[in-house]
């Protein structure tokens, strides 16, 4: 997904990830949703990430709300009044994984995709073309040139 980052925290530095790498605050746009999250940038230097566009990943901290929907529904992703929460509302495009094993549902809304486990969607197993719903929390962008 391509978000542009319109204001940038670079006081907020926290290293996050299985190899720590650093994280700022910002306040990013792009077609699918706006708001707030951490970007992961491949940049060193904070404040040259201000007005650029990025390629980015989305990862997010934890999923609550998760359900499938009965019928189809309109994609959207809505920030919510917690920094780094947002409410989706999309379709499972794939899965992977072997039964017994971590399974993931791919879920697109817009351009934007999120990678869920079966823990995240409380066990259940979406099909692919489900619509369903959740919200992500302590989202985070991950620049794809890392």
């Amino acid at each position: 997904m391509n978000v542009t980052i319109e204001d940038i925290d670079s006081a907020s530095m926290r290293p996050i990830g299985f190899t720590p790498q650093p994280s700022f605050v910002v306040h990013f746009r792009s077609a699918a949703f706006s708001g707030i999250a951490r970007l992961v940038p491949a940049l060193e230097r904070a404040e040259d990430c201000l007005g650029q566009e990025f390629n980015v990943e989305i990862c997010q901290g934890s999923v609550t709300q998760f359900g499938v929907l009965d019928q189809p529904a309109l994609n959207a992703v809505e920030a919510q009044d917690t920094p780094g929460s947002f409410k989706v509302t999309g379709i499972v495009e794939s899965q992977s994984g072997d039964p017994g094993a971590q399974r993931y549902a791919f879920i697109t809304a817009g351009e934007a995709c999120f990678c869920l486990s079966e823990a995240e969607m409380s066990g259940a197993w979406p099909d692919p073309g489900n619509a369903v719903t959740f919200v992500a929390h302590d989202v985070s962008l991950w620049d794809e040139a890392l």
